[in-house]
């Protein structure tokens, strides 16, 4: 019984063991199967985050790419505006006249002497006594005064003191750059051309009562007047008046914020005393004075001005009459001739009025007199009506008279009386010259 169990027992071990197989190899297969199924599905889900990721990255890509097209087209546009900028300027930093505004004020202790000197000496040439002798004369001293002159103008445009910057207005882009030097110009030929004109004209002068060549001087007063009210247009800020009739720029209306207005009032100051108060021998001012910091609150306020609207209208009629007053002086003198007193006593009021109002809009608006360069312009207009003592009919008859008693009793006195009969001639002969007295 025992022998025939254990044969039953191994005729059923086979089928076991091979059922046992079967289910070995279909548990393989299903995992095989499973895991075929889940390395597609990673594939699968691997190829689409792939796919995404690359989308993102290609998007992220347009979007620099993009930004450093804006940025390189924004550079451009700024390097355009700044070659622009450069072509519009008059003197570059690292152009010619830059450099010779350089050498000048390395040297300018003795090149002003020398001008000064060569101006002096053209007047010591002997006249031959025709015209083409005078005439030559007055070219030579034209040259010499405009070349004193263009060194000042170019000297003006290559300065930069920040002080000064807030003090006036200086136009250093072209053409307006131009106008200071185009009035200088023609301010320095206009006496060869009157003289030209007293020898063509003379017969005319003669038989029309000297009145022939006063229409050409007020075509050159008009013209002059033009280029100084585009000027005064063209200035920036709050320009408002002419300085020495537009060859320094245009004085400028200073801020009058509670903070600030200290500080700036007494650094104007400073830097105008030391541009035009003091200089000591032999060294020149060739970089500006250390500027005072304002305090941090005064950077923060806004630009205020104490002058009401009906004051600066009149600040501009004030400098619309003293630019078109030698406009109105030449007109009439054409007309009426220098023996009227119509010119004369004209151009004296309408010199008065703009002196008036200038100085009482002054008095009133600290904007204006804490700009030392204003007041300074509004102290010279004054001074200048002293040529009134050297225009006809005034001249003829009362600084003349004066002019010869003073001669004749200096003149039995050795050396004085010489030098006052030569100071009379040549004040007297200055005084024909329209030009010479204008102002």
């Amino acid at each position: 019984e025992r022998q025939a169990e254990r044969e039953r027992e191994r005729e059923r071990a086979p089928g076991a063991m091979s059922e046992g197989k079967g289910k070995l190899v279909d548990e393989k297969r299903g995992g095989e199967e499973r895991d075929v199924a889940s390395r597609r599905s990673r594939s699968s889900s691997s190829s689409s985050s792939s796919s995404s990721n690359s989308t993102a990255q290609a998007e992220t890509q347009g979007r620099v790419r993009e930004t450093e097209t804006e940025r390189g087209a924004e550079r451009g546009r700024e390097r355009d505006s700044r070659e622009s900028m450069n072509e519009r300027l008059l003197i570059r930093e690292d152009g010619t006249l830059a450099r010779y505004a350089k050498w000048y004020r390395a040297n300018e202790t003795w090149i002003v002497p020398f001008e000064q000197a060569l101006q002096s000496a053209i007047w010591f040439i002997p006249d031959a006594g025709n015209a083409q002798s005078e005439v030559g004369i007055e070219v030579l001293h034209a040259l010499a005064s405009l070349w004193t002159v263009a060194n000042e103008q170019v000297t003006l445009l290559t300065e930069k003191n920040e002080e000064l910057e807030r003090l006036r207005s200086v136009n250093r882009n072209l053409p307006h750059a131009l106008l200071p030097l185009l009035v200088a110009t023609v301010e320095q030929f206009e006496t060869v051309i009157e003289c030209v004109l007293v020898h063509k004209l003379e017969e005319q002068e003669t038989a029309a009562g000297g009145k022939g060549r006063y229409k050409w001087l007020a075509l050159l007063e008009a013209f002059k007047a033009v280029v100084r009210i585009g000027q005064l247009c063209k200035s920036e800020g709050s320009s408002c008046m002419l300085l020495d009739g537009g060859l320094s720029g245009v004085g400028k209306a200073l801020d009058v914020g509670s903070s600030s207005v200290g500080w700036k009032q007494a650094e104007a100051f400073r830097t105008f005393r030391a541009k035009y108060l003091v200089r000591p021998t032999g060294a020149t001012i060739s970089k500006p004075m250390p500027m005072l910091s304002p305090s941090s609150s005064s950077a923060a306020d806004d630009f205020q001005l104490d002058i009401s609207r009906s004051d600066a209208q009149l600040l501009t009629l004030a400098e619309m009459l003293h630019i078109f007053r030698p406009v109105i002086y030449c007109s009439l003198l054409w007309k009426d001739g220098t023996k009227s007193w119509k010119p004369w006593v004209t151009s004296l009021t309408v010199e008065l009025t703009s002196l008036a109002i200038t100085h009482k809009v002054t008095r009133s608006a600290s904007c204006l007199k804490g700009n030392p360069l204003c007041v300074r312009e509004a102290e010279a207009r004054w001074a200048r009506l002293v040529l009134y003592l050297a225009r006809s009919p005034f001249y003829d008859g009362v600084t003349n008279k004066a002019m010869l008693r003073f001669r004749n009793w200096l003149q039995p006195v050795p050396l004085l009386g010489m030098a006052s009969s030569a100071g009379y001639d040549m004040l007297d002969q200055i005084q024909k010259f329209y030009t010479y007295t204008s102002g």
